[in-house]
């Protein structure tokens, strides 16, 4: 279903649902975006992300049956278990709409039916008469419309324009009215919400945004990262920290050849022995948007051939053994601990044979 927005920045097709944690903490660290909306779109079901300033404010799951029915409490599990889905990234500059989904996304629904059902004239007198805050929304088969009211008054209309494919945001209360006179023509699904600060203050209410902390991304690169650091240790073990920094920036050269951006920042501390291997998160901004998820881990790939590489030549039968032993440990484990990264450890194993 489409809501109001100003422009699309962004449509991925065929998105797997399990990565789109990590396609909204991205949007966190890049930072860029002001105000938006990230829909990723399952069959019927929608999962809606509003953004604030970068960051997530407010998540909900929402569906419609084939008979219109409104299904809203679809656990969020469901669209992240999908391999495919649609993911639109809008942007929203007018500040009355974005307060407008706030609230559409936060209240519950009072008034849900088919327009013929609803006197849509007495519904928004009622909210006159109790000088209430609402939303009255009309949905026309896949689009939603959102008129808000201020204590009782008429505030703002955000309805799709399908000559122009885009939001108009009116606050015209006679372009309202003329709007109102075609819904007999139109029928329209007719949604009401009461805004109120009781529910906020609910402790039924919930953000919806504990699934970020599940982040496969951040996930697959922290063991990632792990890896890389126990092979720093072993080179550690065998030369001075001087050295090690040497040999790192070498390596780090030969890497920011292949992409420069996101090999930047890439640096051995030789105060505390350790490489700030987390930039790289940072960094995966530089990458197509299409590798920088599910296909992220080659690039990870790419690092850690190098360094086993490099280990062969520095290190002994027994030192390169052990740390074939303790990488594969930690990837077992972490491969057992978290399901959705089953056949993690036998890409690991593949790489692990330029040790024996």
């Amino acid at each position: 279903m489409i809501i109001p927005f100003s422009e699309l920045k962004l449509y991925l097709s065929a998105f797997e649902g399990k990565y789109i944690p990590s396609f909204v903490n991205d949007l966190a660290r890049d930072g860029g975006l002001r105000r938006g909306l990230v829909a990723a779109e399952a069959g019927n079901k929608t999962l809606y992300v509003l953004i604030s300033d970068g960051c997530a404010v407010i998540s909900r799951v929402l569906a419609f049956s084939d008979e219109e029915d409104l299904l809203s409490d679809i656990p969020i599990d469901e669209i992240f278990a999908e391999k495919s889905v649609d993911l639109y990234l809008y942007s929203i500059e007018n500040d009355s709409v974005f307060s407008d989904l706030t609230d559409f996304f936060t209240y519950p629904v009072s008034v849900y039916a088919p327009c013929a059902f609803v006197d849509v004239p007495k519904l928004i007198s009622s909210f006159s008469e109790n000088k209430e805050n609402a939303l009255l929304c009309f949905k026309h088969g896949s689009v939603m419309n959102i008129v808000s009211f201020e204590k009782g008054n008429f505030k703002g209309f955000s309805y799709f324009d399908p000559a122009e494919k885009r939001y108009v945001f009116e606050k015209n209360a006679v372009k309202f009215g003329s709007y109102l006179g075609s819904l007999d023509v139109s029928k329209p699904i007719v949604l009401c919400k009461k805004v109120s600060e009781k529910i906020l203050a609910s402790s039924f209410f919930s953000s919806g945004l504990d699934f970020l902390e599940n982040d496969p991304v951040q996930a697959e690169s922290e063991v990632y990262f792990d890896c890389f650091k126990l092979v720093f240790d072993n080179f550690a073990k065998v030369m001075p920290a001087g050295k090690v920094k040497e040999l790192s920036e070498k390596l780090f050269s030969y890497l920011r050849g292949r992409y420069p951006q996101l090999y930047s920042k890439l640096a051995f501390s030789v105060s505390d022995g350790s490489v700030n291997w987390e930039s790289l998160l940072d960094e995966r901004k530089s990458i197509a948007v299409e590798y920088r998820f599910g296909e992220y881990h080659r690039y990870l790939d790419e690092i850690f051939c190098l360094l086993l590489k490099t280990s062969v030549s520095l290190l002994s039968p027994e030192k390169k053994r052990m740390l074939a032993l303790d990488i594969g440990e930690k990837i077992r484990r972490f491969e057992e601990e978290n399901r959705d990264f089953s056949g993690m450890f036998d890409r690991f194993d593949k790489l692990l044979k330029i040790l024996r």
